[in-house]
Protein backbone atom coordinates (compact mmCIF):
# COMPACT_ATOMS: atom_id res chain seq x y z
CA UNK A 1 0.00 0.00 0.00
CA UNK A 2 1.23 3.56 -1.20
CA UNK A 3 -1.82 5.47 -0.13
CA UNK A 4 -4.68 5.30 2.61
CA UNK A 5 -7.26 4.71 0.02
CA UNK A 6 -5.80 1.93 -1.37
CA UNK A 7 -5.97 0.31 2.16
CA UNK A 8 -8.65 -2.57 2.85
CA UNK A 9 -9.32 -0.83 6.10
CA UNK A 10 -9.89 2.49 4.50
CA UNK A 11 -11.67 4.84 6.09
CA UNK A 12 -11.00 2.84 9.49
CA UNK A 13 -8.60 6.11 10.74
CA UNK A 14 -6.47 5.46 14.14
CA UNK A 15 -5.14 7.69 16.86
CA UNK A 16 -3.32 7.60 20.11
CA UNK A 17 -5.79 9.38 22.33
CA UNK A 18 -3.37 10.14 25.39
CA UNK A 19 -1.91 12.19 22.92
CA UNK A 20 -4.20 14.85 22.69
CA UNK A 21 -6.55 15.05 25.62
CA UNK A 22 -4.67 17.99 26.29
CA UNK A 23 -4.94 20.04 23.40
CA UNK A 24 -8.59 19.52 23.68
CA UNK A 25 -8.54 20.96 27.02
CA UNK A 26 -6.91 24.04 26.02
CA UNK A 27 -8.75 25.00 23.36
CA UNK A 28 -12.26 24.25 25.00
CA UNK A 29 -10.93 26.56 28.04
CA UNK A 30 -10.18 29.05 25.23
CA UNK A 31 -13.04 29.13 23.05
CA UNK A 32 -15.27 29.34 26.02
CA UNK A 33 -13.68 32.67 26.94
CA UNK A 34 -13.71 34.06 22.85
CA UNK A 35 -17.59 33.25 22.78
CA UNK A 36 -17.51 34.86 26.11
CA UNK A 37 -15.93 37.92 25.04
CA UNK A 38 -18.41 38.38 21.35
CA UNK A 39 -21.85 37.47 23.40
CA UNK A 40 -21.08 40.76 25.83
CA UNK A 41 -20.78 42.20 22.38
CA UNK A 42 -24.11 43.85 20.11
CA UNK A 43 -25.44 42.87 17.36
CA UNK A 44 -23.45 45.11 14.64
CA UNK A 45 -19.93 44.42 16.79
CA UNK A 46 -20.92 41.03 16.32
CA UNK A 47 -21.67 41.23 12.87
CA UNK A 48 -18.10 42.88 12.30
CA UNK A 49 -16.08 40.14 13.89
CA UNK A 50 -18.09 37.82 11.26
CA UNK A 51 -17.17 39.31 8.75
CA UNK A 52 -13.32 40.28 9.43
CA UNK A 53 -13.33 36.34 10.35
CA UNK A 54 -15.00 35.54 6.56
CA UNK A 55 -12.16 38.10 5.15
CA UNK A 56 -9.55 36.17 6.72
CA UNK A 57 -10.83 32.53 5.44
CA UNK A 58 -11.58 33.78 2.01
CA UNK A 59 -7.77 36.09 2.07
CA UNK A 60 -5.96 33.23 3.03
CA UNK A 61 -7.28 29.85 1.72
CA UNK A 62 -6.93 31.78 -1.62
CA UNK A 63 -3.07 32.79 -0.98
CA UNK A 64 -2.64 28.65 -0.14
CA UNK A 65 -3.63 28.13 -3.66
CA UNK A 66 -1.41 30.88 -4.68
CA UNK A 67 -4.30 33.41 -5.77
CA UNK A 68 -3.94 36.70 -4.05
CA UNK A 69 -6.69 39.21 -3.77
CA UNK A 70 -6.35 42.52 -1.87
CA UNK A 71 -8.53 43.29 1.52
CA UNK A 72 -10.52 45.87 -0.35
CA UNK A 73 -11.66 43.94 -3.26
CA UNK A 74 -12.87 40.82 -0.85
CA UNK A 75 -14.56 42.93 1.86
CA UNK A 76 -16.30 44.45 -0.67
CA UNK A 77 -17.76 41.75 -2.05
CA UNK A 78 -18.39 40.13 1.22
CA UNK A 79 -20.71 43.06 2.88
CA UNK A 80 -22.17 43.45 -0.68
CA UNK A 81 -23.42 39.83 -0.62
CA UNK A 82 -24.25 40.10 3.44
CA UNK A 83 -26.72 43.05 2.02
CA UNK A 84 -24.64 45.19 4.47
CA UNK A 85 -27.31 48.95 3.52
CA UNK A 86 -24.42 51.29 4.35
CA UNK A 87 -22.27 49.65 1.70
CA UNK A 88 -22.56 49.66 -1.80
CA UNK A 89 -19.29 49.18 -3.64
CA UNK A 90 -18.93 46.23 -5.34
CA UNK A 91 -15.78 44.45 -6.97
CA UNK A 92 -15.28 43.63 -10.81
CA UNK A 93 -12.82 40.79 -9.87
CA UNK A 94 -14.71 38.07 -10.82
CA UNK A 95 -12.57 35.52 -8.64
CA UNK A 96 -12.76 37.74 -5.40
CA UNK A 97 -16.62 37.80 -5.61
CA UNK A 98 -16.23 33.93 -5.98
CA UNK A 99 -14.38 33.11 -2.97
CA UNK A 100 -16.80 35.59 -1.25
CA UNK A 101 -19.80 34.28 -1.99
CA UNK A 102 -18.62 30.40 -1.65
CA UNK A 103 -17.59 31.78 2.25
CA UNK A 104 -21.00 33.07 2.54
CA UNK A 105 -22.31 30.32 1.35
CA UNK A 106 -20.83 27.93 3.73
CA UNK A 107 -21.63 30.05 7.07
CA UNK A 108 -25.31 29.48 6.09
CA UNK A 109 -27.76 28.29 8.86
CA UNK A 110 -28.60 24.99 6.75
CA UNK A 111 -30.45 21.85 8.44
CA UNK A 112 -30.06 19.69 5.72
CA UNK A 113 -26.83 16.81 6.15
CA UNK A 114 -24.64 17.33 4.24
CA UNK A 115 -24.56 16.11 0.75
CA UNK A 116 -22.84 15.60 -2.94
CA UNK A 117 -24.72 18.28 -4.42
CA UNK A 118 -24.16 20.66 -1.81
CA UNK A 119 -20.37 20.39 -3.06
CA UNK A 120 -20.89 20.50 -6.25
CA UNK A 121 -23.03 23.85 -5.63
CA UNK A 122 -19.92 24.87 -3.27
CA UNK A 123 -17.37 24.59 -6.17
CA UNK A 124 -19.88 25.69 -8.69
CA UNK A 125 -19.38 29.11 -6.94
CA UNK A 126 -15.77 28.99 -6.28
CA UNK A 127 -15.01 27.68 -10.20
CA UNK A 128 -17.70 28.85 -12.23
CA UNK A 129 -15.57 31.35 -14.34
CA UNK A 130 -12.90 29.35 -14.98
CA UNK A 131 -13.18 27.89 -18.12
CA UNK A 132 -10.62 24.93 -17.86
CA UNK A 133 -12.22 23.81 -15.41
CA UNK A 134 -15.98 21.79 -15.30
CA UNK A 135 -17.22 23.53 -12.39
CA UNK A 136 -19.41 22.03 -10.45
CA UNK A 137 -18.52 18.53 -11.81
CA UNK A 138 -16.27 16.17 -9.91
CA UNK A 139 -13.12 15.22 -12.35
CA UNK A 140 -13.82 12.34 -15.01
CA UNK A 141 -10.59 11.93 -16.56
CA UNK A 142 -8.84 8.58 -17.16
CA UNK A 143 -5.20 10.04 -16.38
CA UNK A 144 -4.10 9.99 -12.89
CA UNK A 145 -4.36 12.96 -10.56
CA UNK A 146 -1.61 13.43 -8.92
CA UNK A 147 0.18 16.05 -6.68
CA UNK A 148 3.36 17.39 -7.96
CA UNK A 149 6.08 20.77 -7.87
CA UNK A 150 9.34 20.84 -9.82
CA UNK A 151 10.02 21.73 -13.41
CA UNK A 152 8.33 19.47 -16.47
CA UNK A 153 10.30 16.60 -16.81
CA UNK A 154 12.05 16.48 -13.61
CA UNK A 155 9.01 16.62 -11.31
CA UNK A 156 8.28 15.09 -7.84
CA UNK A 157 5.17 13.20 -7.07
CA UNK A 158 3.47 14.19 -3.62
CA UNK A 159 0.67 12.26 -3.94
CA UNK A 160 -1.62 10.46 -6.10
CA UNK A 161 -5.33 10.60 -5.90
CA UNK A 162 -7.91 7.71 -6.12
CA UNK A 163 -9.31 7.00 -10.18
CA UNK A 164 -11.80 9.37 -11.27
CA UNK A 165 -13.57 6.09 -11.93
CA UNK A 166 -13.85 5.49 -8.33
CA UNK A 167 -15.39 8.43 -7.24
CA UNK A 168 -19.11 7.21 -7.68
CA UNK A 169 -18.66 4.56 -4.90
CA UNK A 170 -15.82 6.96 -3.08
CA UNK A 171 -17.64 10.23 -2.92
CA UNK A 172 -21.35 8.11 -0.81
CA UNK A 173 -18.76 6.49 1.04
CA UNK A 174 -17.14 10.02 2.24
CA UNK A 175 -20.70 11.08 2.71
CA UNK A 176 -22.02 8.52 4.89
CA UNK A 177 -19.01 8.50 7.10
CA UNK A 178 -19.73 11.89 7.71
CA UNK A 179 -23.13 11.28 8.96
CA UNK A 180 -22.09 8.46 10.87
CA UNK A 181 -19.26 9.80 12.45
CA UNK A 182 -19.54 9.70 16.56
CA UNK A 183 -16.53 10.28 19.35
CA UNK A 184 -19.67 11.10 21.87
CA UNK A 185 -16.14 10.13 24.72
CA UNK A 186 -14.39 13.44 23.69
CA UNK A 187 -17.05 15.51 24.75
CA UNK A 188 -19.07 18.30 21.80
CA UNK A 189 -15.84 20.12 21.47
CA UNK A 190 -13.25 17.12 21.19
CA UNK A 191 -15.83 15.81 18.86
CA UNK A 192 -15.99 18.70 16.61
CA UNK A 193 -12.14 19.15 16.59
CA UNK A 194 -11.34 15.21 15.39
CA UNK A 195 -14.31 15.54 13.40
CA UNK A 196 -13.14 18.54 11.48
CA UNK A 197 -9.42 17.08 11.36
CA UNK A 198 -10.79 14.22 10.20
CA UNK A 199 -12.97 15.46 7.66
CA UNK A 200 -10.55 17.59 5.47
CA UNK A 201 -7.99 14.68 5.28
CA UNK A 202 -10.51 12.64 4.15
CA UNK A 203 -11.71 14.93 1.65
CA UNK A 204 -8.13 15.73 0.36
CA UNK A 205 -7.54 12.20 0.41
CA UNK A 206 -10.20 11.76 -2.21
CA UNK A 207 -9.31 15.10 -4.23
CA UNK A 208 -12.23 15.10 -6.47
CA UNK A 209 -12.18 18.09 -8.20
CA UNK A 210 -9.80 18.89 -11.11
CA UNK A 211 -8.69 22.09 -9.10
CA UNK A 212 -10.27 23.65 -5.91
CA UNK A 213 -9.83 20.60 -3.57
CA UNK A 214 -8.31 22.49 -0.82
CA UNK A 215 -10.20 25.45 -0.77
CA UNK A 216 -13.39 23.29 -0.87
CA UNK A 217 -11.50 20.70 1.72
CA UNK A 218 -10.63 23.91 4.16
CA UNK A 219 -14.38 24.82 4.07
CA UNK A 220 -15.93 21.31 4.96
CA UNK A 221 -13.53 21.37 7.94
CA UNK A 222 -15.38 24.39 9.10
CA UNK A 223 -18.51 23.17 8.31
CA UNK A 224 -17.93 20.07 10.54
CA UNK A 225 -16.67 21.57 13.24
CA UNK A 226 -19.97 24.14 13.22
CA UNK A 227 -22.12 20.84 12.41
CA UNK A 228 -20.67 18.85 15.75
CA UNK A 229 -20.97 22.37 17.96
CA UNK A 230 -24.08 23.35 16.49
CA UNK A 231 -22.91 26.82 16.47
CA UNK A 232 -21.14 28.93 14.20
CA UNK A 233 -17.72 29.11 14.17
CA UNK A 234 -15.47 32.09 14.61
CA UNK A 235 -12.06 31.00 13.45
CA UNK A 236 -10.11 31.39 9.77
CA UNK A 237 -8.28 27.54 10.05
CA UNK A 238 -6.88 28.88 6.59
CA UNK A 239 -5.43 32.46 8.36
CA UNK A 240 -3.64 29.64 10.77
CA UNK A 241 -2.86 27.45 7.92
CA UNK A 242 -1.25 30.08 5.63
CA UNK A 243 1.22 30.83 8.53
CA UNK A 244 3.30 27.67 7.47
CA UNK A 245 1.71 26.33 4.58
CA UNK A 246 4.94 23.90 3.93
CA UNK A 247 4.13 22.05 7.37
CA UNK A 248 0.47 21.75 6.29
CA UNK A 249 1.60 19.78 2.99
CA UNK A 250 3.89 17.88 4.74
CA UNK A 251 1.66 16.85 7.33
CA UNK A 252 -1.06 16.04 4.72
CA UNK A 253 1.63 14.15 2.82
CA UNK A 254 2.69 12.06 5.24
CA UNK A 255 -1.12 11.30 7.03
CA UNK A 256 -2.65 10.20 3.42
CA UNK A 257 0.17 7.42 3.56
CA UNK A 258 -0.45 5.95 7.25
CA UNK A 259 -4.13 5.38 8.69
CA UNK A 260 -2.60 6.25 12.32
CA UNK A 261 -2.55 9.53 12.26
CA UNK A 262 -1.72 10.94 15.38
CA UNK A 263 0.18 13.38 14.64
CA UNK A 264 -2.20 15.06 11.59
CA UNK A 265 -4.46 15.39 14.55
CA UNK A 266 -2.10 16.80 17.15
CA UNK A 267 -0.72 18.92 14.36
CA UNK A 268 -4.36 20.06 13.19
CA UNK A 269 -5.61 20.84 16.89
CA UNK A 270 -2.45 23.29 16.93
CA UNK A 271 -3.84 24.78 13.72
CA UNK A 272 -7.12 25.21 15.31
CA UNK A 273 -5.68 26.59 18.48
CA UNK A 274 -3.67 29.14 16.49
CA UNK A 275 -6.89 30.23 14.48
CA UNK A 276 -8.89 30.79 17.92
CA UNK A 277 -6.24 33.01 19.11
CA UNK A 278 -6.26 35.43 16.06
CA UNK A 279 -10.24 35.58 16.50
CA UNK A 280 -9.36 36.72 20.28
CA UNK A 281 -6.94 39.52 18.69
CA UNK A 282 -10.20 40.13 16.00
CA UNK A 283 -12.58 40.82 18.93
CA UNK A 284 -9.99 42.84 21.28
CA UNK A 285 -9.25 44.76 18.21
CA UNK A 286 -13.72 45.07 17.80
CA UNK A 287 -13.63 46.51 20.81
CA UNK A 288 -10.71 49.02 20.50
CA UNK A 289 -12.56 50.26 17.37
CA UNK A 290 -16.13 50.50 19.28
CA UNK A 291 -14.30 52.20 21.93
CA UNK A 292 -12.36 54.40 19.56
CA UNK A 293 -15.67 55.60 18.07
CA UNK A 294 -17.40 56.21 21.32
CA UNK A 295 -14.83 59.03 22.27
CA UNK A 296 -14.49 60.76 19.08
CA UNK A 297 -17.74 60.19 17.26
CA UNK A 298 -19.02 64.07 17.05
CA UNK A 299 -15.65 65.18 16.42
CA UNK A 300 -15.36 64.01 12.68
CA UNK A 301 -16.67 65.39 9.70
CA UNK A 302 -17.19 63.19 6.52
CA UNK A 303 -14.13 63.11 5.34
CA UNK A 304 -12.03 62.23 8.23
CA UNK A 305 -14.87 59.54 9.00
CA UNK A 306 -14.38 58.35 5.54
CA UNK A 307 -10.35 58.26 5.82
CA UNK A 308 -10.86 56.75 9.73
CA UNK A 309 -12.61 53.91 8.33
CA UNK A 310 -10.42 53.18 5.53
CA UNK A 311 -7.67 52.62 8.19
CA UNK A 312 -9.73 50.56 10.35
CA UNK A 313 -11.11 48.02 7.04
CA UNK A 314 -6.86 46.87 7.16
CA UNK A 315 -7.72 45.06 10.06
CA UNK A 316 -5.34 44.51 13.64
CA UNK A 317 -2.10 44.81 11.26
CA UNK A 318 -2.98 48.48 10.69
CA UNK A 319 -2.96 50.71 7.59
CA UNK A 320 0.24 50.46 5.93
CA UNK A 321 2.87 53.40 6.32
CA UNK A 322 -0.01 55.19 8.35
CA UNK A 323 -2.15 57.89 7.28
CA UNK A 324 -0.32 60.64 4.85
CA UNK A 325 -1.90 64.01 3.13
CA UNK A 326 -1.29 62.67 0.19
CA UNK A 327 -2.98 59.08 0.99
CA UNK A 328 -6.10 61.50 2.48
CA UNK A 329 -6.44 63.73 -0.69
CA UNK A 330 -6.52 60.53 -2.21
CA UNK A 331 -8.83 58.63 -0.62
CA UNK A 332 -11.12 62.22 -0.42
CA UNK A 333 -10.44 63.92 -3.34
CA UNK A 334 -9.94 67.06 -1.48
CA UNK A 335 -7.80 70.12 -1.51
CA UNK A 336 -3.81 70.12 0.34
CA UNK A 337 -4.99 72.67 2.12
CA UNK A 338 -8.33 70.92 3.85
CA UNK A 339 -6.41 67.63 4.40
CA UNK A 340 -4.13 69.08 6.26
CA UNK A 341 -6.76 71.24 8.01
CA UNK A 342 -8.49 68.07 8.52
CA UNK A 343 -5.15 65.59 9.80
CA UNK A 344 -3.92 68.43 12.23
CA UNK A 345 -7.70 68.76 14.27
CA UNK A 346 -7.27 64.58 14.15
CA UNK A 347 -4.11 64.87 15.56
CA UNK A 348 -4.88 67.80 17.88
CA UNK A 349 -8.00 65.45 19.52
CA UNK A 350 -5.74 62.61 19.98
CA UNK A 351 -7.74 60.33 17.65
CA UNK A 352 -4.78 60.65 15.34
CA UNK A 353 -1.19 60.00 16.66
CA UNK A 354 1.42 61.97 14.59
CA UNK A 355 4.70 59.96 13.71
CA UNK A 356 7.45 62.35 12.33
CA UNK A 357 7.60 65.87 10.78
CA UNK A 358 7.55 68.10 8.18
CA UNK A 359 6.87 66.34 5.14
CA UNK A 360 7.51 62.84 6.09
CA UNK A 361 4.48 63.08 9.40
CA UNK A 362 2.54 59.96 9.24
CA UNK A 363 -0.81 59.20 11.56
CA UNK A 364 -1.68 55.99 13.32
CA UNK A 365 -4.55 55.82 14.97
CA UNK A 366 -5.20 55.93 18.61
CA UNK A 367 -7.15 52.69 19.60
CA UNK A 368 -5.58 52.77 23.19
CA UNK A 369 -7.36 55.71 24.38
Amino acid sequence: MKYIWQSEKFPQFTFQKDKIHTLVEKFALELGEANGMISSFREDMKQEVFTEIMLSEALKTSEIEGEFFSREEVMSSLKVNLGLKDFHQNTKNKKANAIAALMIEIQKKDTNPLSEKQILHWHQILMGNEKRINAGQFRTGQEPMQVVSGPIGNFTIHYEAPPSKDLPYLIPQFLEWYHRFSEKGWGRIGEAMLFAAITHLYFETLHPFEDGNGRIGRALAEKALANKLETPIFISISKAIEKDKNRYYSELKKAQRDLQITDWIIWFFEVLQNALTDTKKVVLFTLKKTNFFDRFKEQFNERQLKAIHKMMDEGESGFKGGMTAKKYIAINKTSKASATRDLQHLAEIRAFIPTGAGRSVSYHLNLEG
